[in-house]
């Protein structure tokens, strides 16, 4: 852009000096020389001036642009805040944030994936419990219906019973 500005003032420059010469020109051949340079000059100058407009809108474009992804950081950081990583029983990382619902307080949990992708997805429960051999505990399940990762939670009191069948 500064480059085109450049062109553009000393096409302006260039274009005064020759209105000086045709006015202190003596002849028609002199004055006519003179006027077609002149005429040449702004045809640049106007050439200048349009290309100086296109890069002035490509700017605010490209401001436009930069103005709508801050405003999106700054969306996504108010509704995040408060909300911390944790970790959970089972080991899992979530982001957590504490919430009153009605009268009762409850934890919130967001999807770790899709918050990395600045999304905002609140993990579900599955209804289901999880055995992890390695702990020999149950947990809790839920999952992002976003990108269908499946979390295991907190630990279950879930036990099994046996099945004794007779006949």
């Amino acid at each position: 852009m500064i480059a085109e500005l450049s062109a553009a003032m000393a096409a302006l420059k260039e274009t005064a000096g020759l209105v000086k010469v045709i006015s202190s020109a003596k002849t028609d051949a002199e004055i006519k020389a003179a006027t077609f340079e002149l005429q040449s000059k702004l045809i640049t100058l106007q050439s200048d001036c349009f290309t100086l407009g296109d890069a002035v809108r490509s700017r605010d474009e490209e401001v436009m642009l930069l103005k709508a992804k801050i405003a999106e950081f700054e969306d996504f950081k108010a509704q995040t805040e408060g909300y911390v990583l944790n970790q959970l029983d089972f080991g899992s990382f979530v982001y957590t944030k504490k919430e009153i619902v009605g009268e009762t307080e409850v934890e919130v949990h967001l999807c770790p994936q899709c918050f990395s992708k600045r999304q905002i997805s609140i993990l579900q429960p599955t209804g289901e419990a999880s055995y992890n051999s390695h702990t020999e505990k149950w947990y809790f399940q839920s999952r992002c219906h976003c990108c269908s990762s499946l979390y295991s939670m907190n630990r279950s009191g879930y036990k099994p019973i046996d099945m004794v069948y007779s006949c």
